[in-house]
């Protein structure tokens, strides 16, 4: 399937946003909005939904792939205060919470699709992220409890909970190192999420390799 309708693409990130308008332009859509916005001001979030709906007439997708990457030891190292873990729980955490209320009024109109991406770090965790793996621990219980009850209440609205490895994005240094091959594929995760839109999974894991990492890390600590 293809996406034919208009698009809008939200980032806290200004730079390279043009890029990815002429690619979705190349691809075929034939409108594509984009705007810059600060997740981590939680407060007015709500703008991003209404501004996204003012302009391209409805809702059909809904993609939460905001990430704050936090790093800090708590014992040594660099120091964790509140303002570090309000900001990463504000861009994680509470402004996809706020954006996908504010939305699913919306995506219950054109039986839309919310994909969320969290981290393998949801499920488990390692030293020197406490923060970070907690702040995805929170998106999992939030959004796992969501699409339970969207299930149970037969809403024409699905979810996806997608545990996102490390991916090579080029311009972020990544929370810690792996092997060349436990890494993902920035254009190829992208192909996978946008697939995910059309499928409608309840979960997805990318790259897979980090699926064993997990149940792994459960079965032996």
């Amino acid at each position: 399937g293809q996406f034919k309708g208009p698009e809008a693409v939200v980032s806290t990130q200004s730079t390279g946003l043009k890029a990815v308008r002429e690619e979705a332009l190349r691809l075929g859509s034939p409108q594509v909005e984009i705007m810059s916005f600060d997740f981590g001001d939680v407060e007015s979030v709500d703008k991003v939904v209404e501004r996204t709906v003012e302009r391209l007439g409805g809702l059909d997708y809904l993609v939460l792939n905001q990430e704050e990457l936090a790093r800090g030891f708590l014992v040594k190292g660099r120091p964790i205060d509140h303002k570090f873990v309000e900001r990463t729980f504000n861009v994680n955490v509470l402004s996809g919470i706020q954006i996908a209320l504010k939305a699913m009024p919306y995506l219950q109109q054109s039986k839309g699709h919310i994909f969320v991406s969290s981290s393998a770090l949801g499920e488990i965790s390692k030293a020197g992220l406490a923060v970070f793996s907690s702040s995805k621990h929170a998106v999992n219980g939030f959004f796992y409890s969501l699409q339970q009850e969207l299930s149970d209440k037969k809403s024409p609205v699905t979810l996806t909970l997608g545990a996102v490895g490390e991916v090579d994005a080029g311009d972020k240094t990544p929370l810690f190192t792996l092997p060349e091959w436990m890494v993902g594929d920035k254009v190829e995760c992208a192909e996978v999420i946008m697939d995910s839109l059309l499928a409608r999974p309840r979960t997805l894991t990318y790259p897979r390799i980090h699926l064993i990492m997990v149940r792994l890390q459960k079965l032996f600590g």
